[in-house]
This record gives C-alpha cells, sequence and structure tokens, in this order.
C-alpha cells in the first residue's frame, strides 16, 4: 500500500469513528486497519503535519499517539478528491 493510499484509508477511519461518535485514537486505527501501532503513529505524524487530521496529544507510545481524533476541512477535502466523493456544502 503505497502512503497516499494509506493516508487515505486512515483518514476513512477518522471519518467514520468521527461521524458514529466513536473516540477515535491510534488503537482504534490501529484495530479497524490491521496495522502495526508504529505504522499508525507514522501516518499521523504525517496527517497532523499536513492539518489533516486533530486531536489531543497523549503521552503514550509509539508517539505521536494522539486521542480524540477528529478529521479536518482540509482533510475532507483529501477525501472527496481522492475517492470522488460529491462536493460537500457544509464547510
Amino acid at each position: 500500500m503505497s502512503g497516499d493510499d494509506q493516508m487515505i484509508a486512515l483518514l476513512d477511519v477518522v471519518q467514520d469513528g468521527d461521524e458514529s461518535g466513536d473516540l477515535v485514537d491510534n488503537a482504534f486505527i490501529a484495530a479497524r486497519l490491521g496495522w502495526d501501532l508504529t505504522v499508525v503513529a507514522s501516518c499521523l505524524h504525517d496527517a497532523k503535519e499536513r492539518s489533516l487530521v486533530w486531536g489531543r496529544r497523549s503521552g503514550e507510545k509509539p508517539e505521536p499517539w494522539f486521542n480524540e481524533l477528529e478529521i479536518t476541512v482540509q482533510g475532507r477535502r483529501l477525501l472527496r478528491t481522492r475517492t470522488g466523493g460529491a462536493a460537500d456544502t457544509s464547510a
């Protein structure tokens, strides 16, 4: 899976969790995608740097560990362009 494909998969999980009211953290993502926690942390680091997700930092390992993850407007835009989804007029 390419880095872009990983990012889209991660954003999909964060968005689904956010919309269903689940508290999304690194462990939630790892369980949903079957990824190692180190891979999740690396992908979340990149997503946070690109302002695709927002979350509270935690001291858990591997770092960075985020609690209460949410997808940002930029993250939703990326998902729409990559998945060919309809434009979201609420943002």
